[in-house]
């Protein structure tokens, strides 16, 4: 399966597309709609800025390509960042608009514990790795496939249809996180 790692000019490109390698795709780093288009599966990847990110994929013209891949019913993957910038808006950094597809912000972890959240904690009864300082929290709680808990819960996996966004880093996983993406181009 051809999978593009979207480059949204910021985060873990390589490292995502190595473990989509080593769980069976066929990965490709691109900001190119036109390669984008011509995959089997697109994976936006985390580590960034929610705004930053936003402007990056507008500037690009790559907003309406993921809001297409998604409305098509097409193989998504969303990573951390990946995942926060489907939803409505986030308070980062004053506040930034999403892309929206899912109504919902995206909202900092409470300060009644350590920020950023970094280390391995329990979804679904499996151990990921985490790195982050924002969680999103859905208006349908129906597409909550694992919650997580850090101060407070949050929407650590989310599903509809072929999307999956996970808040946690699965190239970080060790074999849960290539368990995982194994399981995500099975379903694809």
């Amino acid at each position: 399966m051809k999978v593009a790692v979207l480059d949204h000019g910021m985060g873990n490109l390589r490292s995502v597309a190595k473990a989509l390698e080593a769980a069976g795709a066929d990965a490709t780093v691109t900001a190119e709609p036109a390669e984008i288009r011509g995959s089997d599966a697109l994976c936006v990847p985390g580590q960034g800025i929610f705004g930053r990110c936003m402007t990056n994929l507008n500037e690009r013209n790559l907003t309406d390509v993921v809001r297409e891949w998604v409305a098509d019913d097409k193989p998504y993957l969303g990573i951390c960042l990946g995942m926060q910038v489907l939803f409505t808006a986030s308070e980062e950094q004053g506040g930034h608009d999403g892309i929206g597809i899912f109504g919902g912000v995206v909202t900092k972890l409470p300060p009644t514990v350590r920020v950023p959240h970094i280390g391995w904690n329990e979804v679904a009864g499996e151990y990921f790795y985490f790195d982050h300082s924002f969680a999103a929290h859905p208006e349908d709680e129906s597409i909550v496939a694992g919650w997580c808990e850090h101060g407070a819960r949050f929407a650590a996996e989310i599903r509809r249809g072929s999307l999956l966004g996970v808040q946690f880093h699965p190239e970080k996983s060790a074999s849960a996180g290539i368990k995982l993406l194994e399981g995500w181009l099975r379903a694809a």
